[in-house]
């Protein structure tokens, strides 16, 4: 062993070039990134159109036992080998189901907690849309078991949408066709009362003058 005294044998000192070179990006770490970037992004599209917070939506997805346990199926990879209830509309999804900021994601939809699930409701009913209308906005943002008959409990619950829904459609005028022969279709109404009495008109098609009894 050989010691060096003097800077002048030892040369410049410099750490950089003693630090291990970084490994490359393999091609798989390249689309895993990007798989993650991407979805980071739908899920910050899906929250941007609703009346929440991403924040909101993770704290109350913490509250909730049921999506504690659904985050956890999910992180593990293991879920039950029986499930009932509402954990079957999640167990058969499941391949499409992630985390993304402590948020469940069903491919590019929310999964929103119980707690806020009014409020959404509120927030895609704004100006009243229809049934099939509402459950189809509802299917491009989020998701929570049995959303589609929320929604349809929605629209029959609101009053605004039971007084349009009653008006008589409007029909486009049909014209009679011409009577061929005197008698062969005749048109009948009541007039009045006129001084304490009431007509019957009759009208012929053939003739336009009417008939009063």
């Amino acid at each position: 062993m050989k010691l060096l005294r003097g800077a002048k044998s030892v040369g410049q000192a410099d750490e950089l070039s003693r630090l291990l070179k970084r490994q490359p990006l393999t091609q798989e770490d390249s689309v895993v990134a990007s798989v993650e970037v991407d979805v980071k992004q739908v899920f910050a599209d899906a929250v941007r159109r609703l009346p929440v917070t991403a924040e909101t939506i993770r704290k109350h997805t913490e509250k909730s036992v049921m999506l504690r346990k659904l985050k956890s199926f999910i992180d593990s990879g293991r879920w039950p080998k029986v499930v009932k209830g509402a954990w079957k509309h999640f167990h058969n999804r499941r391949e499409s189901l992630s985390l993304v900021q402590g948020c469940v994601m069903l491919s590019d939809r929310v999964v929103v907690p119980e707690t806020l699930r009014a409020v959404v409701l509120k927030e895609l009913h704004t100006g009243h849309p229809g049934i099939v209308r509402m459950k189809s906005l509802a299917r491009s943002y989020v998701y929570w078991p049995n959303i589609d008959e929320d929604c349809e409990r929605t629209v029959q619950g609101c009053t605004d949408c039971q007084l349009q829904s009653k008006t008589p459609a409007k029909v486009p005028l049909q014209m009679w066709k011409s009577a061929q022969e005197v008698w062969e279709r005749i048109h009948v109404d009541f007039a009045g009362p006129l001084h304490g009495t009431c007509y019957m008109v009759v009208v012929d098609a053939m003739n336009p003058t009417g008939k009063v009894a």
